[in-house]
């Protein structure tokens, strides 16, 4: 009986939900991004890149959520496909903001239709309303988690 109960509180734990969830969703994407040779940390790159250009390695870093090591390497692999590049910055001359190339412009909007296609999968049966209230939870839990960065 307590294995039942633990499971169940397992299952009502929303960061095993949202865990789960990011998971399935981010399983499906990564599949559907290999036609375009792309995995999934280097599509965020990309997608944050054509709505915000020019991008300071930490800016990149905060939208892509990618540590700075890491989004290091991945830009390399994309300089490397010739779909970013890197750029001084026009008002500080030590600063490097990334940018997409026209190469890069033009497949993330390829693969935007595709990512379309997947959330409107996954919000099928939600209403407006709750589209609308979902985002905004997922907005005010991402602004929440930055409190656990002071725990012990």
């Amino acid at each position: 009986m307590k294995t039942l109960k633990r499971q169940q509180e397992l299952e009502q734990a929303v960061p095993f939900l949202l865990t789960r969830a990011v998971s399935r969703m981010g399983n499906a994407f990564a599949k559907a991004l290999k036609p375009f040779d792309l995995n999934l940390s280097e599509w965020r790159v990309c997608l944050s890149l054509l709505y915000v250009p020019h991008q300071t390695v930490s800016e990149l870093s905060l939208h892509a959520t990618s540590d700075i090591s890491a989004l290091s390497r991945i830009i390399d692999r994309l300089e490397s496909q010739e779909l970013v590049k890197r750029e001084r910055s026009a008002t500080d001359g030590r600063s490097i903001r990334i940018a997409l190339t026209k190469k890069g412009e033009d497949l993330a909007s390829r693969i935007i239709p595709v990512g379309k296609q997947h959330e409107s999968v996954l919000l099928s049966g939600f209403t407006a309303n709750d589209v609308q209230a979902l985002r905004s939870m997922l907005l005010k839990l991402y602004e929440n988690a930055g409190a656990l960065d002071d725990l012990p």
